[in-house]
């Protein structure tokens, strides 16, 4: 089953982007970050964030595979660390192959039509998720779910998850896996959306000491200033919000970041329309992020800040 008229979006290079950091360390040394590291963990941040704002409704959900494991878009450090391996060709061939998942349902039951499915799952498995090319070889497991928690009363709240969902990738210039678990909720209040995440990744390439990432955070998204948020439509012009924490671990080694708004992210409709069409890098018009280490004493934190529907630039500030 398709579930995407566009690629898979941007979430779940997390895992990847702290094998960057990883890999500048001695197994046996503690897992210290280094200013540079705290501005690679930066990008991977945004590239997070850039995820989040697209499974805040159940058509944004099915259409992204609920932040499943993707190559869309790769942080620089990480496709530095990984330049052998074709991120593009593995990025290409990742999206075709994603639309072999089954699905429970056909059309998706959904009693109150609000378009949030009452229990629906897709379902990606071998050999119908293998792909190979002339060298390399891909594969997509796992299982996406998305369910209304009230069936019977229309509205866009919503719960959602992975489960087992690995792309595993194998060729002459390596092989390794990213692996995501997890859930996703949104509710609804009278001042818009509200959004929470606890997400689990793993990422294991040869020759690279495995790790696993926590990701978990809130989120809140109110609409413009007479502009509404209507089940079953695009997200309207509004403001974007995330706070919360990852935690990085490789061993008995951790290094834990906070992430906080500090200027509200400004979402406009028209960038995220120009995402869809290739034509803007982000759907924010501006914002900013902070990304500090709070497991150590690391003297500088990482500005993550949003322009005219552009990537963000992540500064290094010293303290």
């Amino acid at each position: 089953m398709s579930l995407s008229r566009r690629k898979i979006v941007r979430a779940g290079v997390f895992a990847f982007g702290t094998l960057a950091l990883a890999a500048c360390h001695d197994s046996t040394a503690p897992l210290n970050v280094t200013p540079d590291q705290l501005q690679s963990i930066g990008e991977s941040i945004a590239t997070e964030i850039e995820g989040g704002i697209t499974q805040l409704t159940a058509q944004d959900v099915m259409s992204t595979n609920g932040g499943a494991p993707t190559f869309a878009r790769v942080p620089r450090p990480v496709a530095t660390m990984f330049r052998g391996l074709s991120l593009n060709r593995v990025a290409s061939s990742a999206s075709a192959v994603a639309q072999c998942g089954v699905a429970s349902q056909s059309p998706p039951v959904d009693s109150d039509g609000d378009q949030v499915p009452d229990n629906f799952s897709v379902t990606f498995s071998l050999p119908a998720c293998h792909y190979q090319d002339l060298t390399d070889t891909y594969d997509i497991t796992g299982v996406l779910s998305i369910s209304d928690p009230q069936p019977g009363t229309a509205g866009m709240a919503l719960n959602f998850g992975l489960q087992n969902f690995k792309l595993a990738f194998s060729g002459s210039n390596g092989s390794g896996y990213v692996q995501r678990d997890g859930s996703g909720s949104v509710s609804v209040s009278s001042t818009g959306l509200s959004q929470t995440q606890h997400w689990a990744e793993a990422g294991v390439v040869t020759g690279v000491a495995s790790v696993n990432a926590a990701i978990n955070w809130t989120a809140t998204f109110a609409a413009a200033q007479g502009q509404s948020i209507t089940a079953g439509q695009a997200l309207p012009d509004g403001t974007y919000q995330p706070n919360g924490s990852v935690t990085i671990t490789q061993g008995n080694r951790t290094a834990t970041f906070s992430l906080e708004t500090k200027e509200p992210l400004v979402y406009s409709a028209a960038c995220a329309a120009g995402v869809a069409q290739g034509t803007s890098v982000s759907p924010f018009s501006s914002g900013r992020v902070r990304v500090t280490v709070t497991s150590q004493q690391v003297n500088a934190y990482a500005e993550v800040t949003y322009s005219s529907c552009n990537a963000a630039t992540v500064v290094l500030v010293s303290q």
